[in-house]
């Protein structure tokens, strides 16, 4: 099913960007961008590349379009961007977790040099969340309730490897509480709070971005500080969590393949920067309490290398290496 999936991406990416035989143009673009998002339409980095598209589109003074190709946790559209041709005209927006965790616990055709980084967007804490009718008002709560009753109580996550599934390992092995809770993968957040609202699970990590949808209440968040907006809910510091597990976040950027022109690659982040500061994408961004952290091409570089080698850790403590 893997090679099936693998394959019906290359030849679908194949077909939008479709390249001429005059190498690379000084009017770059000459033609659309795809913007491909590696889940499933309506959810959160759905939302988000769908809000920053217009004013990339404006920046670069090209026509610039979202694709949806959902599957392996963001592997199967990774794995297909990364055999294209690095002309520019496709790029990946990738999370943490598809570019740094994923390869390294999967058997996928892409690693760290794989990439020609753009730019990022965004960088925003995650949350441990529970009901807002919940029982548990502190995360000493949880601790104490979850060590008397040892395998009765369960956290959910979007998949394995997953910035929601480390999230909770993280806070679970925080706590020295990871051997007393279970974990139950669903395919995506949504489904992830239905069970939520349904009481199957109890525990949940994910960004502020979740708290739109109602029904939830932050025990504590996974940053070097409290939130402006949320002065309430103290940081996993504060709350007992040792380094590196006490700071944890779900960053986004642009990728194309590797090798990419650097005349185009600087372009495209010129282009980055220029949309990730309008007035729109800010409005947008505070609309859906996404943290808007913009890097450029030789410090995103630099970061997501750094960010490579330092998950290793949390892989680890999750039990996936």
């Amino acid at each position: 099913m893997k090679k099936k999936a693998l394959t019906l991406a290359l030849a679908t990416l194949g077909a939008l960007g479709a390249v001429t035989s005059f190498g690379v143009h000084a009017e770059f673009p000459e033609r659309p961008l795809n913007l491909i998002v590696p889940f499933n339409a309506g959810g959160g980095t759905d939302i988000l590349i769908r809000g920053f598209a217009p004013e990339f589109s404006k920046a670069l003074k090209g026509n610039v379009f979202v694709s949806n190709m959902a599957g392996g946790s963001g592997t199967v559209a990774a794995s297909a961007l990364a055999q294209q041709k690095p002309d520019g005209y496709q790029l990946g927006y990738w999370s943490v977790t598809v570019a740094t965790v994923q390869p390294q616990i999967k058997n996928v055709p892409y690693n760290a040099d794989s990439w020609t980084p753009i730019c990022a967007v965004a960088a925003s804490p995650a949350m441990f969340f529970v009901k807002d009718d919940s029982p548990f008002k502190t995360l000493k709560d949880v601790e104490t309730t979850v060590k008397a009753a040892p395998g009765k109580y369960v956290y959910g996550s979007s998949g394995p490897g997953a910035l929601t599934h480390l999230a909770m390992v993280a806070a679970f092995s925080g706590m020295g509480a990871i051997k007393d809770v279970k974990h139950l993968p669903f395919q995506g957040s949504g489904p992830a709070m239905q069970a939520m609202a349904a009481g199957t699970i109890q525990f949940f990590g994910d960004t502020e971005t979740l708290m739109s949808r109602g029904g939830l209440k932050a025990l504590g968040v996974f940053n070097n500080k409290r939130l402006e907006n949320m002065p309430d809910v103290p940081t996993m510091t504060e709350l007992g969590v040792p380094k590196p597990l006490n700071e944890l976040y779900l960053w986004g950027g642009l990728f194309a393949p590797a090798k990419l022109d650097k005349a185009i690659q600087e372009k495209l982040s010129v282009a980055c920067k220029a949309a990730t500061q309008s007035d729109s994408f800010k409005s947008f961004a505070e609309k859906t309490g996404t943290v808007i952290r913009y890097m450029d091409f030789v410090e995103f570089e630099q970061f997501y290398r750094a960010e490579y080698e330092s998950n290793i850790s949390l892989i680890k403590a999750a039990g996936l290496k």
